[in-house]
């Protein structure tokens, strides 16, 4: 596989400042999720119009996703708890019971988006971040969430993934001394991202009661730990 390409944003003046807003927000408190949301959409619409053009979504599981447009904000998880250890679902709900993670919070709507399809497909990549932390096997962290957006850069192409990368590689790792996951890990979680399948448009409703182990197997995505 290869890593996806990165295609710049051209922004108006006030986009430009809606983005700088944002981001200076989030470096004064990375629990900013609201201002990541913002500044992500905006610098990532060059890119999503890119990941169309390629086809990405039209192939194997991207067209029923596109046609029947399932919702990961949307997911039982009452149902996923009650699925055996170690499967997909399980360690979803899992994973956001242990990090105090409510889907609901995963409804924002795409007000930067213009098109249907654009908007659903950016609703759909955002809501697919934290279980690709799941399938990374990776935590919520500071230093944990760089390594996620060095894996994620390789899938989506999005720029704002640069912008976490180099922000927090100084915040969260050099000024935490956490040399070895800067000099090691961040490229490790790139190349896995790289080498993995295009998961962009994998249903991954139709596979929470399939053994966590196979689902990373099918797609090509080796653990970080």
């Amino acid at each position: 596989m290869s890593a996806t390409r990165i295609h710049l944003p051209r922004l108006t003046g006030s986009e430009m400042k809606r983005v700088g807003l944002a981001m200076a927000r989030v470096v004064r408190d990375s629990t900013e999720t609201g201002e990541i949301v913002v500044a992500e959409e905006i610098t990532s619409q060059a890119q999503l119009r890119y990941l169309l053009r390629e086809g990405i979504f039209e192939a194997g599981e991207g067209k029923d996703v596109l046609t029947e447009r399932p919702e990961l904000a949307g997911a039982d998880v009452g149902a996923l708890r009650a699925l055996p250890d170690a499967t997909l679902g399980r360690e979803f709900a899992r994973f956001l019971d242990t990090e105090g993670i409510s889907l609901a919070g995963l409804r924002q709507p795409a007000d930067y988006t213009e098109g249907e399809t654009e908007s659903y497909l950016m609703q759909r990549i955002r809501q697919s971040h934290d279980l690709w932390h799941v399938l990374v096997g990776l935590g919520t962290q500071g230093h944990e969430e760089v390594l996620v957006h060095c894996f994620s850069i390789a899938q989506t192409g999005f720029p704002y993934s640069l912008a976490i990368i180099g922000m927090g590689s100084i915040k969260h790792m050099l000024l935490e001394g956490r040399f070895s996951t800067l000099t090691r890990l961040t490229r490790g979680a790139y190349r896995r991202g790289r080498d993995a399948e295009p998961i962009l448009g994998a249903y991954w409703e139709r596979h929470w009661d399939r053994p966590l182990l196979d689902v990373r197997r099918q797609f090509g995505i080796v653990p970080l730990y």
